[in-house]
């Protein structure tokens, strides 16, 4: 959000900033109308200074966002170690990972720059997850919610039991059949 108002000092760094920048920065760029908007308090025109998009992202998202991810990742080596026989049997279908809404939450924008720029995520890479489900984020932390008793009970990796209570936990939660099987 661009700020409608700014102290003497923020407005003097600012402009002295600027006036750095007009020395060695891009010569193409108009640094001086924008030390004038500073200097002289112009509110109205603040939106010339500020080209930053988006709101600041929560510590709380980011690290939530995180914990989802890591979770994702237990899940996903769970289900890599179960025989075809014991994947048939789950509706993982429930439990994937859709990604978040693009246009309502911050979570997609921290996830893409983790994916973009992290190179923690590589499993992302080739596809770019925009859910249109507004309800992913709800599922995503009932699923968290499970993950926590499990830690707090000491046990660090999914079972084949705890892909089985997260279908279920969440399937009861949307009407969705848990042993419907995925074709």
């Amino acid at each position: 959000m661009i700020p409608e108002t700014l102290t003497m000092v923020e407005r003097q760094i600012l402009s002295n900033q600027y006036r750095i920048l007009s020395k060695i920065g891009d010569p193409t760029e108009d640094y001086e109308t924008k030390i004038e908007i500073l200097t002289n308090g112009y509110t109205e025109k603040y939106y010339e200074v500020f080209d930053v998009n988006t709101e600041e992202i929560a510590l709380e998202v980011c690290e939530e966002t995180t914990q989802i991810l890591y979770m994702y990742k237990r899940l996903n080596e769970t289900i890599k170690s179960l025989s075809e026989i014991e994947k048939s049997q789950l509706n993982l279908d429930v439990i994937k990972f859709e990604g978040f809404n693009a246009r309502r939450n911050p979570h997609y924008h921290y996830f893409g720059f983790l994916v973009e720029k992290t190179n923690q995520w590589d499993e992302y890479t080739e596809t770019y997850f925009i859910s249109a489900d507004e309800n992913q984020l709800s599922k995503y932390k009932k699923m968290l919610e499970y993950q926590v008793y499990l830690l707090d009970n000491d046990q660090y990796s999914f079972k084949k039991e705890d892909l089985a209570q997260m279908i279920n936990m969440i399937a009861n939660s949307t009407n969705i059949n848990p042993f419907q099987v995925a074709v």
